[in-house]
């Protein structure tokens, strides 16, 4: 059973991040939303795509709804939103949002990040052919190397000058060659391959990039391409950032477990405390390749506990119809401050929340869910969007299904 503490620290984290400002779109940019976790991998193709198709993007904490992110995309009002991540990194709530607003949306991913990299580096193909040919720089990094990703993202910023057309990362690591040549095999016009690693001293890449494998490849389907580094070593001040990171990560993964009988989550979550303590030690004993190896351990071990105990917490609402309400309730009072900060007019949606928050505490259970709660939808949805028109498709999934 969940603890009082784990309910607490859940719905805190929730308004916590409903306080945090967010982008905002301006006039100019489309009404194309790509949706993604703060996962580093999927975060930088996601930028890719956002980048070649001139679309606004929003960016989740990986593994939780948070229903600001839902208001912010609402207020860009969206003629379509294209979901980088499967269900694990960008919960269903999401989804259902989306379904409950009429939005047109579609998920582009995999089991694996290597195999989301490839679905959408495939549907971009597919749907947007026209952007898909402006790209004439592969970039390859390994997916678990969040510095080096970080820094292809950095350049591509600031020196975008360094990419000959428009650049696009590809990822790799051991094991997963068979699928980085796929996603390679998409491209017919490749007029550079950079390798993108971080390094510890100048003897080999921290993790895998394959590449004579890569290279053989490349090779015997290109005439002629340029190939380039985008090498770097762990600094004191990215690791710092990333252990931070890492640490607020670990915080949140805890205080979603309190309370929860998961024995592998709990295992997992002491195995990333270990990691982040070792990582810390490291650092401050100036070795800072080893404590960004630490880091994530540490990270990929916090990813686990996140998405056991959120989709325990989802069960353990599910089976409280009040909690489950006053969720809800606080879900819309969230998106309400959003979109007041926005510049929308909200009266109307704070009297509804008013009334469905007294009606919560007084027990009246109908009159939430036959009257009040669908009205506050309806006035969410006046408010920020225009509904597609009857037979408007509502989802389309590449990937898994």
């Amino acid at each position: 059973m969940i603890g009082k503490k784990g309910l607490v620290i859940f719905i805190s984290f929730i308004f916590i991040l409903g306080a945090v400002p967010l982008p905002r779109a301006s006039a100019e940019e489309t009404r194309l939303v790509i949706l993604v976790s703060d996962n580093e991998a999927d975060w930088a193709i996601a930028q890719n795509v956002a980048d070649l198709l001139g679309a606004h993007l929003i960016v989740s904490p990986w593994g939780t709804y948070d229903p600001a992110v839902s208001a912010e995309i609402l207020s860009v009002e969206p003629e379509r939103v294209i979901i980088v991540g499967g269900p694990v990194a960008i919960p269903e709530e999401y989804t259902k949002d989306f379904d409950e607003f009429g939005i047109p949306y579609e998920r582009w991913y995999g089991e694996t990040r290597y195999e989301t990299n490839l679905v959408v580096i495939q549907a971009l193909k597919e749907e947007f052919p026209e952007a898909f040919d402006e790209i004439g720089t592969v970039v390859i990094a390994n997916g678990r190397d969040a510095l080096a990703i970080e820094g292809y993202l950095r350049a591509m910023k600031l020196m975008p000058y360094e990419f000959k057309g428009k650049p696009i990362l590809v990822l790799t690591d051991e094991g997963r060659e068979n699928v980085t040549i796929t996603a390679l095999e998409r491209f017919m016009h490749v007029s550079e391959v950079k390798y993108a690693a971080t390094y510890s001293g100048r003897e080999k890449p921290m993790f895998p990039l394959n590449r004579e494998k890569i290279d053989a490849w490349m090779k015997s389907h290109f005439a002629a391409y340029n190939e380039d580094n985008l090498v770097q070593s762990p600094t004191r001040e990215e690791v710092y950032s990333l252990l931070i990171n890492v640490q607020n990560k670990t915080g949140r993964a805890e205080g979603l477990l309190d309370g929860l009988q998961i024995p592998a989550a709990r295992k997992k979550l002491e195995e990333a405390k270990t990691a982040l303590n070792a990582a810390w030690d490291a650092y401050n004993s100036g070795e800072y390749s080893r404590a960004y190896q630490l880091a994530m351990m540490a990270s990929f071990n916090a990813d686990f506990v996140i998405s056991r105990a959120y989709r325990e917490m989802r069960t353990v609402y599910q089976g409280l119809p009040n909690m489950q309400l006053q969720m809800e309730i606080q879900q819309f009072e969230i998106m309400a401050k959003v979109l007041k900060r926005k510049g929308y007019d909200v009266s109307e949606l704070e009297s509804l929340i008013s009334q469905a928050k007294e009606a919560l505490k007084q027990g009246k259970y109908s009159l939430l869910l036959n009257e009040l709660i669908p009205e506050i939808k309806d006035t969410l949805a006046k408010l920020t969007t225009k509904r597609p028109s009857p037979g408007t498709p509502g989802r389309k999934n590449h990937g898994r299904p």
